[in-house]
């Protein structure tokens, strides 16, 4: 046990005094808490119209007593679970925007995404106090539903139960419009149609 100790203490200390010197380039993550009053919540829809495939219905419903703006899309990212011994572990994720900062704790803070700094015209989602949108999207439509894992390991072979969050968390930059919600959204987990 003391052997493993100090091996595990000097391969540390290769690894930090090898990268120190390196210039590797950090940067801090941004972050936001989950909004209080605002939700979105999803449902899997086996085909969204004929021709479309499959897909989601969305509701967005502020509860508070503001007019809330949202940058498009929303969702901004889709995060896809498997069921595995009895737990649902990480498989893929899609978009940007919404991630847990901390995994171990799902009503935590959320990574956001930065503004596009091309200057293409931002589309605002503006929803009045006390109300709800309703909409239905296929993968075609929206490519952040789609299931895309990222590596032949990220689809495990006998998993059939999966289940999808969606969320949404965005960054304002400078020259984009004012009043976009500051805090972050995640859906439910939606149940999604066994593998087989």
């Amino acid at each position: 046990m003391q052997k493993r100790r100090r091996a595990l203490a000097l391969a540390s200390l290769c690894l930090c005094t090898c990268t120190a010197g390196s210039g590797a380039v950090t940067r801090q993550v941004r972050s936001v808490s989950l909004c209080a009053g605002v939700s979105l919540s999803a449902n899997y829809l086996a085909a969204v119209a004929p021709g479309q495939g499959p897909g989601f219905r969305f509701v967005l419903a502020n509860h508070t007593n503001r007019e809330i703006r949202l940058a498009e899309p929303v969702p901004s990212s889709s995060h896809w679970y498997a069921r595995s011994q009895g737990r649902w572990l990480w498989r893929a994720s899609s978009g940007a925007g919404g991630s847990l900062l901390d995994a171990g704790n799902e009503h935590g803070r959320v990574v956001v995404y930065p503004a596009a700094t091309e200057k293409a015209e931002t589309k605002v989602l503006v929803l009045p106090p006390r109300q709800s949108r309703e909409w239905m999207e296929s993968e075609k439509e929206n490519p952040v539903l789609e299931y895309k894992p990222g590596c032949k390991q990220c689809s495990y072979p006998g998993e059939r139960e999966y289940q999808v969050v969606f969320a949404y968390a965005y960054l304002a930059g400078s020259g984009q419009p004012a009043g976009l919600l500051g805090c972050g959204l995640r859906s439910s987990p939606v149940p999604m149609p066994p593998k087989f």
